[in-house]
C-alpha cells in the first residue's frame, strides 16, 4: 500500500496536480483566465469555478494527501469521484479514457484498503504494541 500510495500521488502530483493547482490559484487570487473552467461548464456541472478549483485541489492536496496517508479514504474517495468525471467527460468526447480510469481504479483500491501501516492514519502505537482491528 505503501508503494501504491507514493507512486499514484507522485503521478497525479506530478502530471496533473500541480500545474492545475497553480492555474487555480492564477485564477482565484489573479484572476487570470482558466480554460479549464469552461470544460466544468461544459459537463452540465453547476458553478463550474468552484468544481474547477474542488477538482484541482483534489488532484494536488488529495494526492498529498494520499501520498503520506493522512486522511487516506476521504481524499481517494474524492479524487476517485473527481476521476469518475474525468471517465466520463473523455468517453462522452470519444477520448481515449485509459489514464483518467487507472487514476479512477488506483483511487478505489485506495479508499477501499485504506493507508495501510506505513501512513499518518496507519496502526497507532500504545505501550509499544500496534493495535490492530480483529
Amino acid at each position: 500500500l505503501l508503494v501504491l500510495r507514493l507512486g499514484f500521488a507522485s503521478l497525479l502530483i506530478g502530471f496533473h496536480g500541480w500545474t492545475r493547482l497553480g492555474r487555480a490559484i492564477d485564477y482565484v487570487v489573479f484572476d487570470q483566465p482558466w480554460t479549464f473552467v469552461n470544460v466544468v461548464a461544459q459537463l452540465g456541472l453547476p458553478w463550474a469555478p468552484l468544481f474547477a478549483v474542488l477538482s484541482a485541489l483534489a488532484e494536488s492536496v488529495g494526492a498529498a494527501l494520499v501520498g503520506v496517508g493522512l486522511f487516506t479514504r476521504w481524499a481517494s474517495g474524492l479524487i476517485a469521484v473527481n476521476m469518475a468525471v474525468a471517465v466520463f467527460n473523455e468517453a462522452s468526447k470519444g477520448d481515449p479514457l485509459e489514464l483518467p480510469a487507472f487514476y479512477l481504479l488506483g483511487a478505489l483500491a485506495m479508499a477501499l484498503l485504506g493507508p495501510g501501516r506505513w501512513s499518518l492514519d496507519g496502526p497507532k502505537k500504545t505501550s509499544g504494541v500496534f493495535l490492530r482491528k480483529a
